[in-house]
């Protein structure tokens, strides 16, 4: 099966340039070319500093996007379209106020309308939905959060359902000793774990826009976001 997206969990780098490596490295991998052949630039699209959504300039048609929470980092290399992937930690998002900043009132309605022991996972499961759209825009948390409307589709409770285990690895894809996962079936407006319920000031495809929760490691959750005309197949590698 061909995949479509790649993700790399791994512990996080003591310096930011470390993990940017690590961004290069993983395009390497997925495009089965020479590290020395990619060449990635961040450049903020507002005012042109060295910050913001990192850019894959060769190979042309990569995607890449990078988050960081807790001991750990994800790197995402998208082969299909623009891509945006957030983790955090579930006791980030569990202190006092946060809901009040990140979620609006439909949102809140759902989260109080969980059993209390589900619901610091439902809400970084939410928050990383937002931060992973948010990031695939290329606007960030220049766009209020609470303009998003995220939610659950039938059956999945912040479960983190969708990801299967693949045992070994696939031709071309990596070496060493990672263990990898297969994410299946990106989840859609419509489809999936999260879903994305209403984004009036999207400037985005929202019909092309295909959501996945990952299991990002003991008290972490992750979301990635891809634009793509068809649901992406994607895969999770965490390294030791």
């Amino acid at each position: 099966m061909q995949t479509d997206v790649f993700l790399g969990l791994a512990p996080r780098a003591p310096l930011p340039q470390s993990d940017r490596l690590r961004l290069a490295a993983a395009v390497a991998r997925a495009c089965a070319v020479d590290l020395a052949t990619i060449t990635i630039e961040q450049r903020c699209e507002r005012c042109g500093g060295p910050h913001g959504r990192p850019r894959v300039l060769t190979p042309p048609g990569t995607f890449v996007s990078l988050s960081r929470a807790g001991p750990i980092a994800v790197v995402a290399v998208s082969l299909v379209g623009p891509i945006g992937v957030d983790i955090e930690t579930v006791s980030a998002v569990s202190r006092a106020g946060f809901d009040d900043v990140a979620f609006n009132d439909a949102e809140r309605a759902t989260l109080a309308s969980l059993p209390a022991a589900n619901r610091d996972h439902a809400r970084a499961i939410h928050w990383t939905a937002k931060e992973a759209l948010l990031k695939l825009s290329g606007e960030g948390l220049t766009v209020d959060p609470r303009e998003l409307t995220v939610g659950f589709d039938s059956g999945a409770t912040g479960s983190g359902a969708g990801v299967g285990t693949e045992a070994g690895a696939d031709a071309g894809v990596g070496t060493g000793g990672g263990a990898e996962t297969r994410v299946g079936g990106g989840a859609g407006v419509g489809a999936g774990a999260s879903v994305l319920l209403g984004w009036p000031g999207a400037t985005l495809d929202l019909g092309q826009v295909y959501l996945a929760n990952f299991d990002a490691g003991p008290g972490l959750v992750g979301t990635v976001a891809v634009l793509s005309s068809t649901a992406p197949t994607v895969k999770l590698r965490r390294e030791p």
